[in-house]
């Protein structure tokens, strides 16, 4: 006769079993899904004592309190990856660890620490398998430029190439946004590599564009960037709308996701939607438009 698996082993396998159905719905890792599943179980005391006093997976499957168990961590997976950062500590970590350096470090350094905030940035994370590409299509896109203006920024003001050719004429970019942890993040950025260029702005939309010039935003820039908020503030503030519409730029590049933060779905045409009505009800012009791996972008000007 087959003695029952150990509850530690058991509750290891319904785990796995259950990640591999949530990575299949979800942008997860089954390997990561399983380690996030298992230790939120292991921390419940009568689940625990339930698989410890089960012959097999299947007994326990048939269980409400394992049912109940299975339906919050899914939720906490979906919640999790809808967060911008991931994990709050890791992204603080890197901002600090970015703190530590002292301007005219070694070039290489600054690299390293950029790459690791960037990476705890839902927003830029997406774009770092193929952020030259995506850069080089931005660039290109948006023609000569010496003054930018991007609003809700996240973190993306740390991976901008001010240093490339394409950017050798930029003055100023000004980096909006309403997390005071991503401008703390940019203002890090800034000091360490002592660029007067780059000027960080706390600022949220419902505010609106003066308390921007109050902050010393110009009265109008060359380039303005809505990178992946459009279709965010259309869903949740549409009513704001009408605020990044009026963003001071002669050119805007707007953007929209090609596939779901946390489901595994493309979106990229309900997005492009979005991205045109908006246009439409606010007197932009579509000129150009381009494509990475998880953005569409279009390029417009004012009529």
């Amino acid at each position: 006769m087959t003695d029952p698996p150990a509850p530690d082993e058991l509750l290891a396998r319904l785990a796995a079993d259950l990640a591999d159905q949530v990575a299949q719905r979800y942008r997860i890792d089954p390997a990561d899904a399983a380690a996030l599943i298992l230790a939120d179980w292991q921390g419940q005391p009568r689940l625990v004592a339930a698989a410890a006093g089960a012959a097999s997976p299947g007994e326990v499957l048939r269980l409400r309190i394992y049912r109940d168990a299975a339906a919050a961590a899914k939720r906490d997976i979906y919640y999790r990856l809808r967060r911008y950062r991931a994990a709050e500590t890791d992204f603080d970590d890197a901002v600090r660890a970015l703190a530590g350096l002292l301007p005219g470090c070694p070039p290489h350094l600054i690299t390293e620490r950029v790459t690791a905030v960037a990476a705890a940035h839902v927003s830029t994370a997406e774009r770092l398998p193929h952020l030259d590409g995506f850069i080089a299509a931005l660039t290109a896109a948006a023609g000569t430029f010496e003054t930018v203006v991007d609003a809700g920024c996240g973190v993306l003001p740390l991976l901008f190439p001010l240093d490339s050719p394409a950017c050798a004429g930029v003055r100023e970019y000004w980096a909006l946004d309403k997390d005071p942890r991503a401008i703390a993040a940019a203002r890090e950025y800034a000091r360490v590599r002592a660029d007067q260029r780059l000027r960080p702005v706390q600022w949220n939309i419902a505010d609106g564009w003066q308390a921007a010039f109050a902050a010393g935003l110009p009265a109008r820039c060359d380039l303005g960037l809505l990178l992946k908020v459009v279709p965010v503030v259309g869903r949740q503030s549409p009513e704001l709308l009408r605020v990044l519409a009026a963003m001071p730029a002669d050119r805007l590049v707007i953007s929209g996701c090609r596939n779901a933060m946390a489901k595994r779905r493309d979106i990229e045409r309900r997005e492009t939607r979005e991205l045109q009505r908006f246009c439409a009800e606010h007197a932009l012009t579509e000129i150009g438009r381009f494509r990475t791996a998880d953005e569409i972008c279009l390029v417009v000007e004012r009529d």
